[in-house]
């Protein structure tokens, strides 16, 4: 029988990322959670329609051929570096 509600550790390990991911995804709204004392608690139910609405995305965007956005992904900005020659 599956629980009822998870921690962030238990989240993370049925999505596949890092804990820190987690958390950033219950910051940002895009995972419903709670916290109780210390702790982020989240209904099974809300990770496992996270990860298929994750994956429902992810699959029709390959379908019209586009790249896959990444979960939680953080890119750092362009920086151009152009180098000066010595004169």
């Amino acid at each position: 029988m599956t629980k009822p509600t998870l921690n962030v550790t238990e989240a993370a390990d049925i999505l596949k990322v890092h804990a820190k991911t987690v958390e950033d995804l219950i910051r940002n709204g895009a995972l419903p959670a709670g916290k109780v004392g210390r702790s982020w608690v989240m209904m099974t139910e809300h990770v496992l329609a996270h990860a298929e609405k994750v994956i429902m995305a992810q699959t029709a965007d390959r379908l019209r051929g586009k790249s896959p956005q990444r979960i939680g992904q953080r890119r750092a900005p362009k920086v151009r570096v152009t180098h000066q020659h010595a004169v």
